[in-house]
C-alpha cells in the first residue's frame, strides 16, 4: 500500500512511539538498542548555515546567491522512567553495579532510534546514527508533577558506517503494516 500524498487528511499525525538508545563505539559499530521507557516528548530540529553572496556593482548591495555550507541537527526528549541506565546517561556518569559515579563524567556518544506508533497518521522509523547527549534541564527531585529527565542532543555525522546519509535517515511505513513502502534520508 503506497504512502498517500498531500492533500490528504490521513496524513494528520498524532505522534506516539518508542525511543531506543545504543552506545556508539567509535565508527566501527553501533551497540544493541535498548528501550529507554516512556518518552513524553521527542523533537528534532534540522539546521543549516548558508554563505550569502552579494552583488556590489552599484548602489545598494543585492544578494544574488546563497550556498549551504553546513548542515546539522539537534534533538530534545524527555524520559520519565528513572532507570539506572537512563539516569547515568543524564548524569553522564559511569555505572558500577547499581551505583552511578557522576564524578567520573565521560563524553559517550549514542545512536538513537525512534519508531513511531501513531494512532493517527503515517509511521516512520527515525535512525540517528551518532549523537552527543547532555542534560537539557534541571531534574527535579521534589515536584508536584511526574519526574522527567530532559535531554538535548547534538547530531554528529557518521561518514564511516553511513556514508550515503551520515546524519540520520527516516524510513516511512504504512499505518496498518510494518512493511516498508518508501525511504527518505536526511540532508
Amino acid at each position: 500500500m503506497p504512502i498517500p500524498t498531500s492533500p490528504n487528511t490521513s496524513l494528520y499525525t498524532l505522534g506516539r512511539g518508542v525511543l531506543e538508545v545504543a552506545e556508539w563505539s567509535g565508527g566501527q559499530s553501533i551497540g544493541s538498542y535498548v528501550d529507554v521507557g516512556n518518552c513524553q516528548k521527542f523533537a528534532v530540529e534540522v539546521s543549516e548555515r548558508t554563505l550569502p553572496h552579494f552583488n556590489s556593482r552599484s548602489g545598494q548591495r543585492v544578494k544574488d546567491n546563497s550556498v549551504t555550507i553546513e548542515t546539522g541537527y539537534s534533538l530534545s526528549f524527555d524520559l520519565d522512567e528513572l532507570s539506572v541506565k537512563n539516569l547515568s546517561m543524564f548524569l553522564k556518569g559511569n555505572i558500577s553495579g547499581g551505583t552511578i559515579y557522576a564524578s567520573q563524567i565521560f563524553d559517550q556518544e549514542f545512536a538513537l532510534r525512534f519508531t513511531a506508533d501513531n494512532p493517527l497518521g503515517p509511521n516512520e522509523i527515525w535512525s540517528f546514527w551518532r549523537v552527543k547527549l547532555r542534560p537539557g534541564a534541571a531534574f527535579n527531585l521534589i515536584a508536584d508533577n511526574w519526574s522527567a529527565m530532559s535531554f538535548v542532543g547534538e547530531g554528529l555525522g557518521d561518514t564511516v558506517l553511513h556514508a550515503v546519509s551520515p546524519l540520520f535517515s527516516v524510513l516511512f511505513q504504512t499505518t496498518t503494516s510494518t512493511t516498508t513502502t518508501t525511504s527518505t534520508t536526511a540532508p
